[in-house]
């Protein structure tokens, strides 16, 4: 009789062996997960693209329908229809935004839309308060991450991440720029307050009441003399604040005290806040995409603008007549 054979142990893991594997996948992950960050970040800058592309292309069709680009921000402007009266009395105006709804499938929202009352009635703040998904990127805080503070029909309502250039400023009128060993003088209105505005920007301030280089200011295509390549159009305000700082107000606002829709190109890319005094309308252009913002130029092309710009270069890019004409590939 044989005898019986002694069962085989079955062989683990040892303790070193299992650290060794978890280490490898620690790493794995480690290599992965940037890769995949990267890929995500790139999806999202494309739709961020895709989204000021169907903007821009709005503000084309808003000017082959009426032979002028909508105003970028209104000020006091009389109420539409007009009444016959004679001593009818101004609003307070709206946006390129709302003038555009009916170019970027929100002919709905357009129609609501009452342009005989002030923006900030409560009529108006139902349109106000509507979530437009083509007015926010997709990388920037959720739509309602910051909303209006101010009281009326506009409270609670969200802003957009995408605003109009108002032009090249600065704190004082004229502002002056040293650019190709030749200096241009920039208008700008209000400099030193929340509702400063640059005249030369192809959506900036626009009034009725008389007095003002900005009454009945219309923009076509003509007036575009830098070249509607060469000029910036629309561009980003969509970051995290940091602390308790909102500087965002609603999509529908004109330029009353500030606008959140439009913006002068003041300060660097990524570079300043709201103080909570004096430089609404002057807060820079900025973005959660790594290293800049995008940008939709006059002639509805897209572009990711470095906020190492140079100064000089960016703030001629954001004139559309002061004739020193440069481009992106000067920089």
């Amino acid at each position: 009789m044989s005898p019986k054979s002694r069962p085989v142990a079955a062989r683990g893991f040892t303790l070193v062996e299992l650290l060794v594997v978890i280490a490898i996948i620690g790493v794995m992950v480690g290599l992965l997960l940037p890769a995949v960050q990267a890929a995500r970040e790139a999806a999202r800058r494309m739709s961020c693209q895709n989204q000021l592309k169907q903007l821009s292309l709005a503000l084309h069709n808003h000017h082959d329908t009426y032979n002028r680009f909508p105003p970028g921000a209104e000020n006091n402007v009389f109420p539409r229809p007009r009444p016959a009266a004679s001593t009818v009395t101004t609003i307070q105006g709206t946006t390129w935004i709302v003038h555009t709804l009916h170019f970027f499938e929100q002919q709905a929202l357009y129609e609501i839309y009452d342009f005989s009352l002030p923006f900030n009635s409560v009529e108006n703040g139902v349109v106000g308060n509507t979530i437009v998904p083509a007015l926010y990127c997709p990388s920037g805080p959720a739509p309602r991450r910051y909303v209006d503070p101010n009281g009326g029909g506009v409270n609670g309502n969200p802003p957009s991440h995408y605003v109009g250039v108002m032009g090249p400023a600065g704190l004082t009128n004229p502002t002056p720029l040293i650019f190709g060993g030749m200096t241009y003088n920039f208008t700008v209105g209000d400099p030193a307050v929340n509702g400063a505005w640059s005249a030369h920007g192809m959506l900036s301030h626009f009034r009725n009441t008389a007095g003002s280089i900005s009454t009945n200011r219309n923009v076509r295509f003509s007036d575009v003399i830098d070249g509607t390549s060469n000029t910036l159009m629309v561009g980003e305000r969509s970051l995290h604040l940091p602390g308790t700082l909102n500087d965002y107000r609603s999509w529908i606002r004109g330029n009353h005290g500030g606008v959140s829709a439009c913006k002068n190109v003041t300060y660097p890319i990524n570079s300043t806040n709201y103080n909570g005094s004096n430089n609404f309308n002057h807060i820079s252009f900025a973005s959660q995409h790594p290293g800049g913002v995008h940008f939709a130029l006059g002639d509805a092309s897209v572009q990711f603008v470095s906020e190492s710009i140079d100064m000089a270069i960016y703030q001629c890019m954001a004139s559309m007549n002061e004739g020193a004409v440069v481009s992106l590939s000067n920089n």
